[in-house]
């Protein structure tokens, strides 16, 4: 898989939050994340990172997703999976709708794809 973010991006960006959290976990989040964007926008990250402004808000979004589940990893009803495994997030939030729509528009990939 096409890297978005590293796990050394990640906990720059999280700062001391996950000091403690073991790096294959974060990568696990980093990398379900990073598909979701794939999945929800119908494009592969490659295509994404033509595209230095569509590959700034993927990494911003991946980010943010990478977080949400890894802050979710605890919470039976927000994540779905077994043990340490996760999987989806089951709702997209105001934030990600409004980002995945500014790449769509970036790489002019019409709306309903995906």
């Amino acid at each position: 898989m096409a890297m978005l973010v590293t796990v050394a991006d990640f906990r720059i960006w999280s700062g001391s939050s996950t000091a403690t959290v073991p790096d294959a976990l974060v990568q696990m989040c980093l990398d379900e994340a990073e598909a979701g964007i794939a999945a929800d926008l119908g494009v592969a990250i490659p295509d994404i990172q033509l595209d230095p402004e569509a590959l700034a808000l993927a990494k911003g979004e991946e980010l943010r997703r990478a977080s949400r589940l890894l802050a979710r990893r605890n919470s039976p009803e927000a994540v779905s999976g077994v043990g340490d495994a996760i999987f989806t997030i089951p709702s997209r939030d105001p934030d990600s709708a409004r980002t995945l729509q500014a790449i769509r528009a970036l790489l002019l990939i019409p709306e309903g794809i995906a």
